[in-house]
Order: C-alpha cells, then sequence, then structure tokens
C-alpha cells in the first residue's frame, strides 16, 4: 500500500483545488475587497511555510502514523488524546465538506432530490473506492482527476476574458491596507492547512525523504489559480457583488457566452469538480478509517469504514441549512482549528521531537 511523491502532488493539488476557489474567494472579497488577490498570495506564503513545518514532522517519523509517533513523544495517554482530537477535527470536516457538497449539487443540478439521497451516493463512492484499493486507488484517481481539473479552469479563464472590466481591481492598497489584507489572508491559509493530512499519509509514501518539493508545490499551483480566479471574480462583478456570492467562480462560468452557443459550461465545470470533492472525501475517509483503528488497537481497519462511514453521514445532516455549514468555517475552523491544529501543535511536534531526538542521541 504504497504511492509515488508525484500521486500525493495530485492528490494535494486536487483537494486544495477543490475549496480554495468555491469557497474561499467572496469571505476574502468581504474582507480585503479589490485587493483580496493580494490576501491570496499572502496566503500562499503561510500555505508554505506551515506545510514546510508539518513536512519536516512528519519525515522525523515517516514510519509512523500521527497516531503513532504522538505516542512516542508524549507518551501513550496523551499521545492517544492528541490523536483523537485530530481525528475529531478530521471527522468534523469531512462531515461538513459533505453536506456543502451535497447542498450544492441539489441547488445546481437536482432540485427535487432529497440531500440524503446525493449525500449517501457520494459516501457509496467513498467506500468503495477505500475498500477496492484503499489510498493507491485514491492516488491513481487523482492523477486522471487533477489534470481535468486544471485544464477545465484554465479554459474558464481564457474564455471569460472578454467580461473582464481591470478597473474594477484599482485603486491597489490604498482601500484596504495591511490589517484587512492579512485578516482575508487567513481564510484561504487556513484551508491550505488541510496539507495537515500528510502527518497519516507518509507512512504510505514510497520515498518519504522526497516528499517535500511535489508536496510544496501542491500548494503552490492552487494558490495562484485562487489568485487568477480572485482577480477574475472582481473584474467580473466588482467587490461589491463578488463578496456576497456563496460561490462566485461558479457564477463567473455561468456568465460565459460566445455567440448563445458556448454556454452553460457550469454543468461540465460541476463535474469536473466532483470529481475533486470525491478524491478530498475519499482521502478523509481514509485517514478517518485507519486512524480510528490505530487509535483503538485493531489491524483491521477496512473494517472501520462500517463505523466511520456512517457518522460521517450522520453528522452530514445535522446542519438545517446552507446558512450553518458556512458558519463552520467561520466559526470553527478558522479561530480554533487553524491557529491550534495546524499551526501550533505542529510547531511543538517539532520542537518535542527535535529535544528527544538529541537526549536519545545523548544517552
Amino acid at each position: 500500500m504504497k504511492i509515488s511523491t508525484w500521486q500525493l502532488f495530485w492528490i494535494f493539488t486536487t483537494l486544495e483545488i477543490s475549496m480554495s476557489i468555491w469557497l474561499t474567494i467572496s469571505p476574502t472579497v468581504e474582507n480585503a475587497n479589490q485587493d483580496a488577490w493580494i490576501s491570496f498570495a499572502v496566503a500562499g506564503l503561510i500555505g508554505l511555510v506551515e506545510t514546510l513545518i508539518l513536512v519536516r514532522v512528519s519525515q522525523r517519523h515517516s514510519s509512523h502514523t500521527l497516531v503513532e509517533f504522538t505516542q512516542k513523544l508524549f507518551g501513550k495517554w496523551a499521545g492517544k488524546l492528541i490523536s483523537l482530537m485530530y481525528i475529531a477535527v478530521w471527522y468534523s470536516v469531512c462531515s461538513d465538506i459533505l453536506r456543502i457538497f451535497s447542498l450544492f449539487i441539489k441547488q445546481v443540478l437536482f432540485h427535487d432530490t432529497p440531500v440524503w439521497v446525493i449525500s449517501a451516493l457520494m459516501v457509496s463512492a467513498m467506500v468503495y473506492i477505500n475498500i477496492a484499493g484503499s489510498v493507491e486507488a485514491i492516488a491513481r484517481f487523482s492523477e486522471i482527476a487533477g489534470p481535468l481539473i486544471l485544464i477545465g479552469i484554465v479554459i474558464t479563464f481564457a474564455l471569460n476574458i472578454p467580461n473582464l472590466h481591470l478597473s474594477l481591481l484599482l485603486p491597489m492598497y490604498a482601500d484596504s491596507g495591511v490589517v484587512p489584507i492579512i485578516k482575508g489572508s487567513f481564510v484561504n491559509a487556513s484551508f491550505l492547512g488541510e496539507s495537515m493530512m500528510i502527518m497519516m499519509l507518509t507512512p504510505f509514501i514510497a520515498k518519504p525523504e522526497k516528499l517535500l518539493k511535489p508536496i510544496l508545490l501542491a500548494i503552490c499551483i492552487p494558490s495562484l489559480i485562487a489568485i487568477v480566479a480572485t482577480i477574475m471574480v472582481i473584474a467580473t462583478f466588482g467587490t461589491s457583488i463578488g463578496s456576497t456570492m456563496y460561490f462566485p467562480y461558479f457564477a463567473m462560468v455561468r456568465f460565459i457566452n460566445y455567440l448563445e452557443f458556448v454556454q452553460n459550461m457550469d454543468v461540465w465545470i460541476v463535474f469536473i469538480w466532483i470529481f475533486s470533492v470525491l478524491v478530498k472525501l475519499s482521502i478523509y475517509l481514509f485517514i478517518n478509517s485507519y486512524g480510528t483503528a490505530q487509535l483503538f488497537g485493531s489491524k483491521k481497519w477496512r473494517g472501520m469504514i462500517g463505523f466511520t462511514a456512517p457518522v460521517i453521514f450522520a453528522i452530514s445532516l445535522l446542519p438545517t441549512n446552507i446558512y450553518g455549514v458556512m458558519d463552520y468555517a467561520n466559526f470553527v475552523w478558522i479561530p480554533y482549528i487553524f491557529p491550534i491544529f495546524i499551526v501550533g501543535l505542529p510547531v511543538i511536534f517539532l520542537l518535542v521531537s527535535l529535544i528527544r531526538g538529541r537526549s536519545f542521541a545523548a544517552s
């Protein structure tokens, strides 16, 4: 059960793109107005630093998952408590993404279909790909889905050029300043922090000592695409409309129309996006199942899918509407999970690992 470093690159590129251009543009524009693209550039730099720390932690314990190396660093019970908190975070975010996906598909394609039916179909696909081939199958699928997503996005960028009004991007910096730009950057930086999954995936990488370059590239490409997408959204709709849309990139794609012939491209983009969300949710199901099995001392992680998948499905049905779902990012993910689980704890892991490494060497 091994994947190459470049398969890991496609997994992370696919899952980072899926949420960056769908959910982070409007809240960033709300904070930084026409300078939101600068916020995305700052977020990319923050994402690179936090990912570098996560990679260094993972490489120091390349044969162990988060559940295993935290017990080595902090002792059995403290390590299990830390692992339990991380797994709880991954359960919650997987359920939230599943709910957002289901509501979006219902709104765009299947108006009369109950949300739970769409969620159940996606969960079935996640379970199948994990049982059939686990992380290897997800990696191979991402090698197909990733290039399709990139090509589809670049085509929409090119076709939207005639709709741009670049004057809407001005004045630069004068209306916002440093604080709103930095505040806006936290939105996408927190989403790029999903690279913390590397702490569970490193033991499944064939050459973990070479994973730094692919995974940093997997942060750079989605960040660059998010910058271009933000510029296009602002130059198409302006900041007043762009900051109030839930899915501004999707609305921009709907705006494309050439000679009454090239139109309705949103349908194609939605189908491509479904592939990327499948990669993201499948990898979350894998690390949740594998981590839960390790936490309870079970070696049959596939059997744990029978517990993990229904729990994720049930939690995804709890929010009552899309406003409640989006609140998860604003009131839980950015203020708590980002500083504690993506930045704070990995820094502590690295420091303790360095100190314990020296003490082991001295002894």
